[in-house]
């Protein structure tokens, strides 16, 4: 299961820095057209960034878990207008420094720990780490794809799978 799981994981580390490319700080804190029933690709990068620490936390990495307040998941958040956010430099670059040591926790979980029931608060989502980690991956690919549409309709090139 790990190594299908990683293979998500990996796939999901790319596309990640590559829908995020060639946006601007502006523009991430935008929400296009002004709509305000769509989050903005500064949120949308911050809450994902939020999903990768809820793996660190069961794959028991020890990391900061920063932004917490303005990104955190489950519906504990929501996006804001006018707000002073991270730079989106600043939120690539903590994906980007947690990926590697979470990676390699990952991929040392054994079958018997992703069978363990997952931390809260994602016991309610899932009955198992590896449900969990599954989890997490569609809710990756989904938020990406929203960054994906965002990219298009603010006029860039379609996210890239290089």
């Amino acid at each position: 299961m790990n190594k299908l799981l990683l293979t998500q994981f990996d796939l999901h580390h790319r596309l990640y820095n590559n829908v995020l490319d060639g946006f601007s700080d502006e523009e991430t804190n935008q929400r296009l057209n002004g709509n305000v029933e769509m989050n903005h690709v500064k949120y949308l990068a911050g809450h994902l960034l939020n999903s990768q620490y809820g793996l660190a936390a069961m794959a028991r990495v020890d990391v900061e878990v920063k932004w917490n307040d303005l990104f955190s998941v489950m519906g504990l958040s929501e996006a804001k207008d006018n707000f002073p956010y991270p730079r989106i430099e600043e939120i690539k670059a903590e994906w980007n420094q947690l990926h590697s040591p979470l990676r390699e926790a990952l991929e040392k979980l054994s079958p018997e720990m992703l069978n363990n029931t997952p931390p809260e608060p994602f016991d309610e989502v899932a009955d198992s780490a590896g449900e969990l980690w599954a989890f997490i991956n569609h809710h990756m690919a989904y938020h990406i794809g929203q960054i994906g549409i965002l990219r298009r309709g603010f006029g860039k090139t379609p996210m890239r799978y290089d």
